[in-house]
């Protein structure tokens, strides 16, 4: 029987720190936003997507979104479907710049989206990269394909 314990009390300890581990490395990270037009580069782990990532870069590249309507009304559409859903707060918003937190349901692992509208263009950049983790089981890309499914009518 305490062999039995000994076990449970392994398991339980390798959750606490499992949670304390996500919890610490869940932080807003510091090196985001547009810097000289360009968003952060992905990670090397398949955690992430972006714009502009290199097109041969086939883990992490997803076409830029083309929209048909102002940078205003484009970004307020996605601003409000994403913050409808209930999971997502905004970090930081000006005009042609919006970043999210997205909290995942299960055990609210976070990641962050960012959309990014260039002056003068009709293209919309994202990135969206999981904070913690090595694998997202797509989550990530398949969010920007619903962004995308959202501004092209």
């Amino acid at each position: 029987m305490s062999m039995v314990r000994w076990i449970l009390v392994v398991v339980i300890a390798m959750l606490i720190g499992f949670f304390v581990y996500v919890d610490m490395n869940n932080g807003v990270p510091d090196h985001l936003g547009v810097n000289e037009g360009l968003l952060a580069p992905c990670p090397d782990m398949p955690n992430c997507v972006s714009s502009q990532a290199p097109v041969e870069d086939e883990q992490h590249y997803v076409e830029p979104i083309i929209y048909r309507t102002s940078v205003k009304l484009a970004q307020l559409k996605v601003e409000q479907a994403l913050l409808s859903q209930g999971n997502g707060r905004i970090i930081d918003s000006r005009l042609g710049y919006t970043h999210f937190e997205i909290s995942s349901d299960l055990f609210g692992f976070k990641d962050d989206l960012e959309i990014y509208f260039p002056e003068a263009d009709s293209v919309m950049h994202v990135r969206s990269a999981s904070r913690v983790g090595y694998d997202d089981l797509d989550v990530n890309r398949e969010r920007v394909r619903q962004i995308q499914d959202l501004l092209v009518d």
